[in-house]
């Protein structure tokens, strides 16, 4: 065993003697881009001075069959994870909310790359106090968001592309690669966002059906397995692979991936439901996701502080620095929609400039122009609610799945997307301000319900001020049905406001209400 942690605190050396990455007193140079190499030895280096709190990993994360384990060139997808120095990186706190980002799905979309790459030292820098705070986040800030959330970190979703793009250059890529194509796909010639199983077509054909499906509309493993008898003519890649996976082996509530192109936050849906190029497509939780958009592009040095054309000036304008996807246009098999239909986790995709390769002397501006809307938006992973579920000991090894349900005060439906809560038994469901009805129902493995518990919160978010999501836990083992915002609000009319604290309380509310109105 001593040999083996030996040889892994020499590696990241090694790797930076053999593949000759640059550090100067532990400091990366910035203004530079990073080649396949140089980008794990920075990842190493960071997971080697940091190890008490980051874990370095490739995928999958778990064995099976169907996913490859690399790319068609041989290539690794690598992921670097923060989270609390206790118990650790690598194991799920119930309560603590799973983030991610992703850069470089676009092989020659290379800006997300550098940013994560220095994001992730910028952390771990701080973490060590070796770092002073840049931007408006200090270092309590900061601090704070990695002992709270466990934060995962892919520089690159298409290393086989970079290298394409960047070969194209004729080894001058330090000075920018103008091609608008060239190394945008993957090793196969396939661009990996529009290669993840088409789930909208599922939910757009079924959403007037009264009973239809509205999440985890795949199974996973079995969706992998049977993609080319669902979808005549898609092929899954192996990136698109390991991705699915890893996005179905975490808990993730929250997301992002990078692109360029353009300068915008673009939220779901991204495909329209009737083939047309261009038309607005609200997903359920359309005002949850302005808010997200909203929350990095308005802290994004340029990109939402005023409506600004696109890079295409045929374009409108974007209002705030963001688009509804399929209004600006649409795209069939996309990441950010697969995500928000086949798991818990809402993603966006964000758009980080004109330039897609831009000269390696802009990248130490581009890192100021985005510094605060990358962790302005980690912190969105603490809004809306978030609770655990109790059931009964005869129920806890038996296949039940907790649904969680949420309705807008005095609207006429629920809002027609439930999360899932997890195997751990906690759940995230992520919701701007407003007042709402949640539900509970437990299910059993065939969808029949068994029960269920209601409950009303208000929900004020505050991530900036480390006001995590409000705590709203679930019982099975009590008895009490609970009511909705519209029956508390009426029973409690002529109580004044003393009893509207425990909204988010069944038990609290109820004994309260027993107490006045029942004399018990």
């Amino acid at each position: 065993m001593a040999k083996i942690c030996f040889l892994l605190k020499i590696l990241p050396l090694f790797f930076a003697t053999t593949y000759g990455t640059e550090i100067e007193n532990e400091q990366f140079v910035w203004n530079k881009h990073h080649d396949n190499d140089e980008m794990l030895n920075i990842m190493m280096a960071v997971n080697n001075k940091c190890s008490e709190i980051t874990r370095l990993y490739s995928l999958p994360e778990v064995d099976n069959i169907d996913i490859p384990k690399t790319t068609a060139n041989n290539s690794k997808l690598w992921v670097i994870e923060f989270a609390s120095q206790e118990p650790g990186p690598g194991i799920h706190v119930k309560g603590k909310p799973e983030f991610k980002y992703i850069g470089n799905m676009h092989g020659n979309e290379v800006v997300g790359r550098e940013l994560l790459l220095r994001l992730m030292d910028y952390m771990c820098g701080i973490y060590r106090g070796d770092r002073k705070a840049e931007g408006k986040f200090d270092e309590e800030h900061i601090l704070w968001l990695i002992e709270n959330t466990r934060i995962h970190i892919m520089p690159s979703m298409n290393p086989d592309g970079w290298k394409i793009a960047a070969s194209s250059a004729a080894g001058d890529y330090q000075n920018g690669v103008e091609d608008w194509l060239e190394g945008r796909a993957n090793s196969d010639g396939v661009d990996l966002n529009r290669n993840f199983p088409n789930l909208n077509e599922i939910y757009y054909r079924n959403v007037n059906n009264r009973r239809h499906k509205n999440n985890h509309l795949d199974q996973h493993f079995e969706m992998i397995k049977q993609a080319q008898a669902n979808e005549p003519g898609l092929k899954l890649e192996p990136e698109t692979k390991m991705v699915m996976s890893w996005i179905h082996s975490e808990p993730f509530v929250l997301s992002s991936n990078m692109h360029n192109g353009d300068l915008v936050a673009n939220y779901p849906f991204d495909e329209t439901p009737d083939g047309s190029a261009h038309k607005y497509t609200a997903s359920p939780d359309d005002k949850t996701f302005k808010y997200l958009a909203k929350s990095y592009s308005l802290a994004h040095r340029v990109m939402g502080k005023k409506d600004h054309a696109g890079c295409d000036k045929r374009e409108k304008d974007f209002k705030n620095g963001i688009t509804n996807g399929a209004e600006w246009y649409s795209v069939p098999g996309g990441m950010q929609d697969y995500n928000y239909l086949s798991t818990n986790c809402f993603e966006i995709t964000l758009e980080l400039g004109c330039d897609k390769f831009p000269a390696a002397k802009e990248l130490p501006s581009l890192w100021k122009d985005n510094i605060d809307a990358l962790f302005n938006f980690m912190f969105q992973s603490h809004i809306g609610i978030k609770g655990m579920i109790t059931l009964p000991n005869e129920l806890l090894d038996q296949d039940f799945v907790t649904v969680i349900r949420v309705r807008e005060y005095n609207a006429e439906k629920y809002i027609d997307h439930d999360i899932l809560a997890t195997k751990y038994g906690d759940y995230f469901r992520l919701l701007a301000d407003g007042r709402y009805t949640v539900t509970a129902i437990l299910q059993d493995k065939d969808g029949k319900t068994i029960t269920s518990r209601t409950t009303c919160v208000d929900v004020s978010n505050d991530p900036i001020r480390r006001v995590e999501a409000k705590t709203v836990d679930f019982d099975f083992t009590d008895s009490n049905s609970g009511l909705s915002c519209e029956q508390m609000s009426s029973d409690s009319q002529d109580s004044d406001s003393q009893y509207r604290d425990y909204y988010y309380d069944v038990r609290g509310f109820l004994k309260k209400y027993l107490n006045r109105y029942m004399g018990s």
